[in-house]
């Protein structure tokens, strides 16, 4: 199963090629986008640093301050930006349902407080809104910094660019980011303003998660797909600490494990196509799989752990079982070939799965790959976790 997973979204992400067609496109234009960013909390400097992107785009930018002002009204005033106060505080998701009230163009982007766009990133994106298009998201960055998280983070982005470069041939992605994505207005509107975004419960506690994966699964249940411009990049600031970071991995795992079961129940994975589907099932039955296997393998395997101590102790002999495991049984050829070949197929998959990786990195790969593999651990255990605690969403964990 791992093979064929590594070696589909290898050959999907590396054959993957822009896609969208001019003849069904829809004559929209910067002006008929309204950019809302929702800010808490921000750092001044990276703030001004994501407006002046913003207002680069040549949209309305509209700043909402959950329940604070000053620096932030002057900095969005400054370049050109309304800046709306609103209390008492909401959190990303009641300002994103609030400012449904005031957007008027046809066409809606969020877009968080710390994360920068390309020049012309707008224009790009609205040549992929073609008839059944609901909503575009774009690839995600991160600023690195010099400390590790920035690598291990960046070497999760690129991760997931393969998996929807992937998904996007046949399919939907399973989420536009939340950190920068554009939808059709009068398609979301509805939906943001209704109780079911507002109030969203999970377990008959309020959840203040996945936002951007409520709405994303809410496009599709809808009927239109959704689809990332991988042509633009959206650059985010990471955590500066590993402990943040895997608080953020328990986080996107508890939203996670939740839309699991919400799009296979609900038939949305379906609609989004058997590519989505797939990677759904596998990328968060596999560390659940993983661990069960690991802890069968190592309760067999204890009571034959002396052979640790072979040589060391002469009359120990060496454990029949150990050796069974070890040799692989070269004295039957067909199944030492076929356990054998089994071995290349799982090294070789993971190694072209690196390359198609490696592509879509800019520069300091082997930093990226190194902490990158402490990311993939500890993921691992987050996934794990967050199964067991999905229903704890009440708490954004990371401010």
């Amino acid at each position: 199963m791992s093979s064929l997973y590594y070696i589909i979204n290898s050959y999907n992400s590396l054959t993957y090629r822009r896609s969208h067609n001019d003849d069904r496109r829809e004559n929209f234009t910067a002006k008929d986008v309204t950019i809302v960013m929702p800010v808490y909390r921000e750092d001044a400097a990276v703030f001004e640093e994501s407006v002046i992107a913003a207002t680069q785009q040549g949209s309305a930018v509209y700043v909402f301050g959950d329940d604070c002002d000053e620096p932030y009204r002057s900095i969005a005033e400054k370049h050109g930006c309304s800046f709306i106060k609103v209390s008492p505080h909401r959190g990303k998701r009641g300002i994103i349902s609030y400012s449904m009230h005031i957007v008027e163009t046809p066409l809606v982007m969020f877009l968080d407080s710390d994360t920068v766009l390309d020049r012309g990133a707008v224009d790009d994106m609205l040549k992929y809104l073609e008839a059944d298009v609901g909503g575009v998201g774009t690839n995600i960055s991160i600023f690195r910094n010099g400390h590790p998280v920035s690598y291990t983070s960046e070497f999760v982005e690129r991760v997931r660019e393969v998996i929807f470069k992937s998904m996007s041939r046949k399919s939907s992605v399973m989420v536009l980011d939340g950190r920068c994505a554009l939808y059709r207005t009068d398609l979301v509107r509805p939906f943001l303003t209704s109780k079911e975004f507002q109030d969203n419960m999970v377990m008959g506690k309020r959840s203040v998660l996945g936002d951007d994966r409520q709405i994303t699964s809410y496009i599709i249940r809808s009927g239109y797909r959704a689809v990332k411009d991988y042509d633009v990049y959206a650059r985010t600031y990471q955590y500066s600490s590993f402990k943040k970071f895997f608080k953020q991995q328990i986080r996107w795992g508890r939203v996670g494990w939740t839309y699991f079961f919400k799009d296979i129940a609900s038939g949305s994975a379906k609609k989004a196509g058997p590519l989505y589907t797939f990677n759904l099932i596998y990328m968060y039955l596999l560390p659940i799989f993983t661990a069960v296997i690991g802890i069968m393998t190592l309760v067999d395997i204890l009571p034959h752990i002396h052979l640790l101590f072979y040589g060391l102790i002469p009359s120990m002999k060496v454990d029949p079982y150990l050796m069974h495991r070890i040799t692989r049984d070269p004295g039957l050829p067909l199944l030492f070939v076929a356990r054998s070949f089994i071995d290349f197929l799982s090294s070789a998959s993971a190694v072209i799965f690196g390359i198609s990786i490696s592509t879509t990195m800019r520069g300091e790969k082997a930093k990226v790959f190194l902490y990158g593999s402490i990311g993939l651990l500890m993921m691992f255990v987050s996934t794990i976790y967050a199964l067991f605690t999905f229903y704890k969403q009440d708490r954004w964990l990371t401010r």
